[in-house]
């Protein structure tokens, strides 16, 4: 039954408030069925009964009545561990976010069970501060930097912070005392932008977010892509010379060697930690915003040339890139790409800036415990 549930509550969100007559159409669900789905869902306060279309002025009989999500019924949690940063939030229904905290960590010498501890504390201090009521939240919500299993419980590599078969969704969940789901970050930034954000009623949308290393996730028709059950699309690991410098992957020449953080701060001149607006600083430097906007652009091509997207969405520093960077981009990218999709591709920053990956988090969580009909 629980499927069903699902369905009504997934059509809710995206198109609601909704009459049970037009629900029943978009849902085909028989009568029966889905009046004992709407009633659960009704007892358990997460949809309502609402007035809609109301009657023009002069006519006779009641305003019609509509179902809608209650969206403030449940919360979910959601976590992004990046190399060396970890940011949490509470959201809910719709991913509307509640409250927010941040830390850092040391990439290659905290342990994964000391810090799922901290994110866990993290967690229930945040909690506190927003005096939630922990009946309400679903679960946790987790992207980690590497591809995961298709159970979504374990990080099988993340090269950033040198993990590899960590069974990261288990350590959480001892420490939190909350059912967790993992999914690989780029991919959860490409789910959230397709539900919640730009992407909604894109049939194909592909996420590139760039900070440490370069990386890429891909819905489809409102599924997460995830090859070999893996879900990463490694757009960062595209060879573009057999020569070139060693990646952290093992192999040489990677685009990851030419655009990543650590090349945008050489030029750049910066030491130390990353600025916002890096991309804006570097485009000072001209050679070295020629060349790496070229690997860029012959990255980005290969992967539209392979996936087809209808839009190009950038997150972290290229979602803080100056318009110079977009408007090249759309000069430069449509000659190298198949004809079919010239005129189709748009590439726009993220609808949720810095909050990208945290709404990512919150989102697989969301999908997993409440709109997957996990509730019921």
């Amino acid at each position: 039954m629980g499927v069903h549930h699902g369905s009504v509550l997934r059509i809710l969100r995206d198109a609601g408030p909704l009459s049970r007559a037009e629900l029943a159409r978009r849902s085909r669900l028989s009568p029966t069925t889905l009046t004992h789905v709407t009633a659960q869902l009704l007892r358990d306060g997460v949809i309502m009964e609402t007035e809609t279309h109301p009657a023009g002025q002069g006519a006779i009989g009641r305003p019609a009545q509509a179902l809608r999500i209650v969206r403030e019924a449940r919360v979910v949690a959601g976590v992004n561990i990046g190399a060396g940063h970890v940011e949490l939030t509470m959201a809910d229904l719709q991913a509307a976010t509640k409250g927010w905290r941040s830390f850092g960590f040391d990439a290659k010498g905290t342990e994964p069970r000391a810090l799922v501890r901290e994110v866990a504390r993290q967690l229930t201090e945040l909690s506190d501060e927003i005096q939630l009521d922990r009946s309400r939240l679903l679960g946790i919500g987790l992207s980690v930097p590497g591809p995961v299993d298709a159970g979504r419980r374990i990080v099988q590599a993340a090269i950033n912070v040198g993990w590899s078969h960590v069974p990261i969704a288990d350590l959480l969940e001892e420490e939190a005392g909350q059912p967790v789901v993992v999914e690989h970050n780029v991919s959860a930034m490409a789910l959230a932008e397709s539900r919640y954000g730009i992407g909604r009623d894109v049939p194909a949308l592909l996420f590139v977010y760039l900070r440490t290393g370069l990386g890429a996730g891909l819905v489809i028709d409102g599924t997460l892509f995830r090859p070999g059950g893996h879900g990463a699309v490694e757009l960062g690991h595209i060879q573009m010379t057999p020569k070139g410098a060693l990646c952290a992957c093992g192999n040489r020449g990677c685009l990851d060697t030419f655009v990543c953080e650590a090349a945008l701060k050489r030029a750049a001149g910066i030491k130390g930690a990353a600025p916002e607006q890096l991309m804006a600083r570097v485009e000072g430097n001209g050679p070295a915003w020629e060349a790496i906007v070229g690997h860029l652009t012959t990255g980005l091509a290969s992967a539209v040339n392979l996936l087809t997207p209808d839009l190009i969405v950038f997150g972290g520093h290229l979602g803080e890139a100056p318009e110079s960077l977009f408007q090249r981009l759309r000069r430069d990218l449509p000659p190298r790409i198949m004809p079919h999709v010239r005129d189709l591709l748009d590439i726009r920053p993220s609808s949720f800036g810095p909050a990208a990956g945290v709404i990512g988090g919150a989102t697989v969580a969301l999908e997993h415990f409440f709109y997957g009909g996990g509730l019921h």
